[in-house]
């Protein structure tokens, strides 16, 4: 029962700190993400979240569209956080959709 209770409020945090995100990043963000992608013919916000949840399952609380160091092009930046509580931080290659790094938060 205790385990139980422990995974609700895992489970309920997750959705919580999701909608929040959600509401964070609403229209602007998202908008600029979509824009750019569109521009420069990068992968969607969307693809990047499947392939990050491909590598870990769980819950993708945000997502960011940066450009990578050194003239590299973009990549998506992923925070996913499994049902256990742990948050995986994973890199996207935005033109190729290849994996970059998947790092243990």
């Amino acid at each position: 029962m205790k385990n139980l209770n422990k995974l609700t409020l895992v489970t309920f945090l997750a959705s919580a700190f999701t909608f929040s995100a959600a509401n964070v990043m609403a229209d602007d963000d998202m908008a600029t993400m979509q824009m750019q992608a569109e521009k420069f013919g990068l992968i969607s916000a969307d693809e990047a979240k499947n392939i990050a949840l491909k590598e870990k399952s769980g819950v993708v609380t945000d997502i960011e569209l940066d450009d990578i160091d050194n003239g590299g092009g973009w990549e998506y930046e992923v925070k996913v956080v499994q049902e256990d509580g742990t948050e995986w931080d994973i890199d996207v290659h935005a033109k190729t959709g290849e994996l970059r790094k998947v790092d243990r938060d």
